[in-house]
């Protein structure tokens, strides 16, 4: 009888200590002085630089995903800007460098 009182306040203990996962970025947070912005072509690894304005540093971004690794070992953040040139599949977004931008809540 005893022993089967000590099992769920056993499981209970071990609950209670386990540590809460840290809430996930809501944001991205450019760092460098300017930084380009990218977009992935439907099917590709290869980031392609988009015709828009650097992103310069003290800018804000959503996150949305990420980092996403190249094949050659590079990363990259999706942020919530959607890309508007026209060829792109629908709801596709703009993407950063892992170098300059940095998750934050």
């Amino acid at each position: 009888m005893r022993t089967l009182l000590i099992a769920p306040l056993a499981a209970v203990a071990l609950l209670a200590a386990a540590p809460n996962p840290s809430p996930a970025p809501q944001y991205l947070d450019v760092v460098c002085r300017n930084t380009p912005l990218y977009v992935f072509q439907s099917g590709s690894d290869r980031p392609m630089r988009a015709p828009t304005p650097d992103a310069t540093m003290g800018q804000r971004f959503g996150y949305v995903s990420g980092p996403r690794t190249t094949l050659t070992g590079f990363e990259f953040y999706e942020t919530n800007i959607v890309v508007v040139e026209p060829g792109y599949w629908p709801n596709a977004h703009y993407w950063i460098s892992r170098d300059c931008a940095i998750p934050s809540r």
